[in-house]
């Protein structure tokens, strides 16, 4: 029994060591998924775990959380993200104020700004680390003011988004050892996103103004 806990003291010890020596990278070094396609990333995604910036309680969590993100336009120069969510022991679900994303077709995005009524630009790197469109996405940001692209992250946003309400271990494990040893955060400080009980998200949920430029388009094309 001794020595099992002696090897769990050297793990333990050894996961501190490698967060403590590392280093944090800036977003000029970081690699991106490859060959990206907006495309195939566009749609709904559910958030599993992000990253806190300031302690909070249980009852602030969103909860059932999930985005949806859209062409602003017909170009894929511009995105929209919406989303939905709702708090502990309240059923009705609350929408977030759309982002706006320049993307410019490519994983490396700019965060514009987070309110359509503030005129005030953000312009953080909001960076797709990593997606297999399908299954899961890792995306990172900075919201250090004034960043500069060279420099390391002091403020860092993180979310790990699934297209389902749930992420197999098998993905986590993944991004747990990418998380740790490429971008020096530890796993332990990464909050989980309830996504149980009643769901923000169902396809009624499509916005009107969308299923107008829907059937603009159908029957401009037939």
């Amino acid at each position: 029994m001794k020595w099992l806990l002696f090897i769990g003291y050297i793990v333990f010890f050894n996961k501190i060591h490698n967060i403590l020596g590392c280093t944090k990278p800036s977003f000029a070094n970081l690699t991106v998924q490859s060959d990206f396609n907006l495309t195939e990333f566009l749609g709904i995604w559910y958030e599993i775990q992000w990253l806190p910036d300031a302690p909070h309680n249980a009852s602030d969590i969103w909860r059932n959380y999930y985005i949806s993100i859209e062409l602003a336009n017909s170009s894929t120069e511009n995105l929209l993200l919406y989303g939905k969510a709702r708090v502990l022991n309240n059923n009705t679900c609350f929408s977030i104020d759309p982002w706006s994303i320049i993307a410019n077709n490519s994983a490396k995005m700019i965060l514009k700004n987070q309110d359509p009524n503030n005129p005030t630009l953000l312009n953080w790197p909001y960076y797709i680390l990593q997606t297999d469109y399908n299954n899961y996405a890792l995306v990172y940001a900075c919201a250090s003011p004034n960043y500069t692209y060279t420099d390391p992250c002091m403020d860092p946003g993180l979310w790990l988004f699934s297209r389902t309400t749930s992420l197999s271990t098998d993905y986590l494990s993944g991004f747990y050892n990418y998380i740790e040893n490429v971008l020096c955060i530890n796993q332990t400080e990464l909050e989980i996103t309830p996504q149980d009980g009643i769901s923000c998200y169902s396809s009624s949920n499509i916005r009107f103004i969308d299923l107008i430029l829907f059937v603009f388009l159908f029957f401009l094309y037939i």
